[in-house]
């Protein structure tokens, strides 16, 4: 089955999401991954999708820890 990418991203309000344009990238990435990976159950080796997963959840996880602009916009 085919992800609906607009589909699974209308479930969160991103825009509000208080990170700057490269962290809603990642969070964009992240959230593709987790629905390819409920999408691809049965048809691939789990773990490949889960070094996927992994691999967007920490990129986006240390960008927000490191840019100045998400810091600040997670602490107003």
């Amino acid at each position: 089955m085919r992800l609906d990418r607009n589909a699974l991203l209308a479930l969160w309000k991103l825009d509000e999401m208080p990170a700057c344009q490269t962290g809603l990238n990642l969070a964009y990435a992240f959230l593709e991954s987790c629905g390819e990976g409920v999408g691809r159950l049965g048809v691939e080796d789990s773990a490949d999708r889960m070094t996927e997963l992994t691999i967007n959840y920490l990129a986006m996880v240390e960008h927000v820890a490191e840019c100045e602009d998400c810091m600040a916009k997670w602490h107003a």
